[in-house]
């Protein structure tokens, strides 16, 4: 434990040092801030620029802003979060570094732990810091707008970068390059979303985190419909930091 705290710390200087936590922190404070007023103005611009077109662009309402938002973060968001993290492993790879603390005592276990959650606590810190500015401005814009789950939306979305982290993890341990991780969590996620085209494993895929945040909100599905997913997204998780623990615990660096 003292060892996965201090290898932790580490962790969060080093991101802080080389920017990721300063990059991630304007990433999702950019898309916080972009989406409410991109739902809110982008009528008004579209009227100035062409009126002939005007009356095709329909009064934006608060749904639109949180659609702005996942769409914002679920694929920009989370895909720039994924190249950033890519190389968690392969720098410690390509320098050596890990070989020296693992000699000094520091426990494999450890260096799995604190790399995943350095980035969970740096995804989790930018993407409820962009929430809560979405929040806010659309609330101002839309002041009296009531949405159903808007809390659970964000909260499912934030259980799938999680997890999406977790498979980033797993990929990092099983090869050396960052290219073939983000490959490997891509193939991964294909797969996933192919699953969710399957009628009979349709309602298990934890895609449906990602992509039916806005059906959630605006009432075309229920929450029951997000349990099986968040369950399967949670048991994944757990089960590919145990997977990754165990393949490092084997590894030869």
């Amino acid at each position: 434990m003292r060892g996965f705290i201090a290898f932790l710390k580490k962790e969060l200087i080093e991101n802080t040092r080389n920017y990721r936590l300063l990059i991630m922190l304007a990433i999702f404070l950019i898309f916080g801030l972009m989406s409410p007023l991109l739902a809110k103005f982008t009528p008004q611009l579209m009227e100035a620029l062409m009126p002939n077109l005007a009356e095709a662009f329909e009064n934006p309402t608060a749904l639109d802003s949180w659609t702005q938002f996942y769409k914002n973060v679920s694929s920009l968001g989370f895909s720039l979060t994924i190249i950033l993290f890519s190389s968690c492993l392969s720098g410690e790879y390509a320098k050596g570094t890990l070989t020296i603390m693992l000699t000094k005592g520091l426990s494999r276990p450890a260096v799995v732990l604190s790399k995943f959650s350095a980035a969970a606590i740096i995804l989790t810190v930018s993407y409820w810091l962009s929430f809560g500015i979405t929040y806010g401005y659309t609330a101002y814009f839309w002041p009296g707008a009531s949405l159903p789950n808007v809390f659970f939306a964000a909260f499912s979305l934030w259980i799938a970068g999680l997890m999406y982290l977790c498979i980033l993890m797993f990929g990092c341990v099983l090869f050396r390059q960052a290219f073939t991780s983000i490959l490997f969590l891509l193939v991964v996620t294909v797969v996933m979303g192919l699953l969710e085209q399957i009628e009979q494993t349709a309602g298990f895929s934890p895609v449906i985190l990602v992509s039916k945040n806005i059906d959630l909100l605006s009432g075309a599905v229920a929450i029951s419909y997000f349990t099986i997913p968040l369950i399967v997204s949670a048991f994944m998780s757990v089960a590919l930091l145990m997977m990754s623990i165990v393949v490092f615990n084997k590894k030869q660096l």
